[in-house]
């Protein structure tokens, strides 16, 4: 198997799902959810974010990166732009121990805002 960039071709890229919730005035959740279980076809560098009122009738947005690195740091500053609005840590799963740590740190961060 050659090696693509960070995913042999044919691994599973879907490896990460964040999702972040809170609750409006009138006490209705809002969720808003990033993950990479949908692929792109034309980077090997994307997820996808899905917010509203409800995750499967919410807006959606697909994003694409060039390079790893940038889709990992657009990646870290939702987590945080997401914390300082109120959000709170709902779920998150990935198999990359990277990811782990980067959602355990927002899930703490959660907790101190």
């Amino acid at each position: 198997m050659q090696a693509v960039g960070f995913y042999p071709v044919g691994a599973d890229r879907r490896i990460m799902i964040i999702t972040f919730y809170k609750t409006d005035s009138k006490g209705r959740p809002r969720y808003y959810s990033i993950h990479d279980r949908q692929g792109n076809l034309f980077s090997e560098y994307s997820f996808t974010i899905i917010w509203g009122m409800n995750l499967y009738k919410g807006r959606e947005q697909a994003m694409v990166f060039e390079t790893r690195e940038a889709m990992d740091e657009k990646l870290r500053t939702l987590l945080l732009q997401k914390v300082a609005k109120g959000y709170k840590v709902l779920y998150s799963f990935s198999r990359d121990a990277c990811y782990k740590k980067l959602f355990v740190h927002t899930a703490e961060q959660a907790a101190v805002v």
